[in-house]
């Protein structure tokens, strides 16, 4: 499986309540709300079209979902 972390702004005073929501998903490992440039950083354990598929159709339509930024793994590299 792939690691990819969502880095989410959300609605004022609503980042418990957006991590509590998609902490529920499936392929999510964690959802923390945090207090800072993002309001909540979700991790998940998914194949990147199946992300793709979370992130589009399920998180940001979300209500209280502003903005979602997404950090996919990188492969290890031998320099």
């Amino acid at each position: 499986m792939d690691t990819s972390y969502l880095l989410l702004t959300c609605a004022v005073n609503k980042n418990i309540e957006v991590a509590n929501s998609i902490q529920q998903l499936s392929g999510v490992e964690e959802a923390t709300p945090v207090h800072g440039a993002y309001d909540c950083i979700v991790k998940t354990e998914l194949p990147h079209d199946k992300l793709h598929k979370l992130v589009l159709s399920i998180i940001r339509p979300m209500r209280n979902v502003r903005s979602v930024i997404t950090l996919h793994d990188a492969p290890s590299t031998v320099i």
